[in-house]
């Protein structure tokens, strides 16, 4: 029987609802066999997995979401954010822990921004908000969007990042975050294998503007692997079918190693875990490019 690989999951030290040990029981309960602990701009949950994921059988994969953008010179439009999973990091790289202090820095005084600005329209504060953001965790707009449902306004995390937390929207405040290009050498220089979450969606933006032709969008991704990326997350519930055969042939193409993930945030989203999951043949492609950790056994 094939194992079960789950490459991309978060905890309350970014945006999930369960903590790392909760994670780790989660995910035995779902019979996944290795499983992908990615929170974003952070590593901290790293300690606490490896002491609930020890004994169990399972294999966690320490990793993490990079948030970077990606900005067309001269075109007058916002930077598009992406985000960048790492593989297998070294947590001690220095380039590595800096970015990410910096990107979790701007992203608190970002969000005390978006709620003066929501608190026109809606009964949130910011001491609300910060309360329901755990000691050391990555603050995102999920956590403006508890607030929102449990005030009733919206009925999930969906619902809200569709009306005001929308990135276009007249609420939204920017953040810092790396060039794609600068993200992607930061990763490589810890030694992570860099993959593209959710390249191709329906909603998010991406790193490639998939509305240009065949050849300049292989074009694309031909210049970001030249930068060092190393693969794409295909295999996730957000990717457009159309998107998936179109990276398909990009990865072919390529060599890109092919990713499948659940992007599993607990009850916060109604992804399940296992729901995409990584063939063997790929995981072992990471296992063999990582030189900046071990998976946690």
């Amino acid at each position: 029987m094939p194992l079960q690989i789950d490459l991309h999951t978060h905890t309350t030290c970014s945006d999930g609802a369960d903590s790392p040990t909760e994670l780790v029981g989660e995910a035995l309960a779902a019979g996944i066999d290795v499983l992908g602990l990615s929170d974003h701009d952070t590593l901290a949950g790293w300690a606490e997995a490896a002491e609930a994921v020890a004994g169990t059988g399972m294999a966690v994969i320490p990793a993490i979401e990079l948030s970077c953008q990606v900005l067309e010179p001269g075109s007058g439009v916002p930077p598009r954010s992406v985000h960048l999973l790492g593989y297998l990091p070294d947590p001690q790289h220095a380039g590595l822990k800096e970015q990410t202090a910096k990107i979790r820095s701007h992203r608190d005084h970002r969000l005390q921004l978006m709620v003066e600005k929501l608190r026109v329209d809606f009964d949130i504060t910011w001491e609300e908000v910060s309360a329901h953001i755990p000691q050391g965790a990555t603050a995102g707009r999920p956590h403006i969007a508890h607030i929102l449902i449990e005030k009733g306004y919206f009925p999930d995390t969906s619902a809200a990042f569709a009306g005001p937390l929308r990135a276009d929207g007249p609420y939204h405040v920017p953040h810092y975050a790396p060039r794609l290009a600068e993200g992607i050498r930061i990763l490589s220089e810890a030694g992570a294998v860099p993959i593209l979450a959710h390249p191709y969606t329906g909603g998010r933006s991406g790193a490639i503007d998939h509305q240009l032709d065949a050849a300049e969008i292989l074009g694309g991704y031909r210049a970001l692997a030249e930068q060092g990326l190393a693969g794409l997350e295909i295999h996730h519930r957000e990717n457009t079918q159309e998107g998936k055969e179109v990276l398909g042939l990009v990865a072919k193409e390529l060599n890109f190693i092919v990713t499948g993930s659940s992007d599993f945030h607990g009850s916060k989203k109604p992804n399940v875990l296992g729901e995409n999951t990584t063939t063997e043949e790929e995981f072992h492609r990471i296992l063999a490019a990582a030189t900046g950790s071990e998976p946690l056994r």
